[in-house]
């Protein structure tokens, strides 16, 4: 009984040692930035109107960041904020003026990056409005 005894504590203890252990996160895969460093050059599409942005993209401090400016000089070099990419989708997020009234807005970019394109969406949620976009690289 006692053997028994000692078998059953040392198996509980080692399930409580084994559930206090932090679950351990499987390594992560290494994004190539190279793809999508550098100035793009990105037409919206916003039905009646086109309006032409560059997004520059850089690796600040092993993190990628960047600025965009408006082709007609609206703004420029607004800081990126939110900035992801896992080696296909770029999502970024910037506060600029927009249109009817040029009043400071949020906008967000997602795109995927395919065949040296960017092809995606802009939306600006405070006007519930989206526009397709599309970049080449500079």
């Amino acid at each position: 009984m006692k053997i028994s005894t000692k078998l059953s504590l040392a198996a509980v203890l080692l399930l409580v040692f084994a559930l206090a252990v932090p679950a351990q996160n499987p390594p992560q895969k290494k994004v190539d930035y190279s793809k999508i460093i550098g100035l793009w050059a990105l037409a919206v599409d916003a039905g009646d109107e086109y309006y032409y942005l560059t997004l520059e993209l850089k690796l600040e401090a092993e993190k990628l960041g960047g600025g965009l400016s408006e082709q007609n000089g609206m703004f420029k070099d607004v800081p990126l904020s939110n900035t992801e990419f896992d080696g296909q989708t770029l999502k970024c997020e910037a506060k600029t003026p927009t249109p009817p009234d040029g009043a400071e807005r949020l906008i967000k970019i997602e795109v995927k990056l395919v065949d040296n394109k960017l092809e995606g969406l802009i939306t600006v949620p405070d006007l519930s409005v989206s526009a397709g976009v599309s970049g080449t690289k500079k």
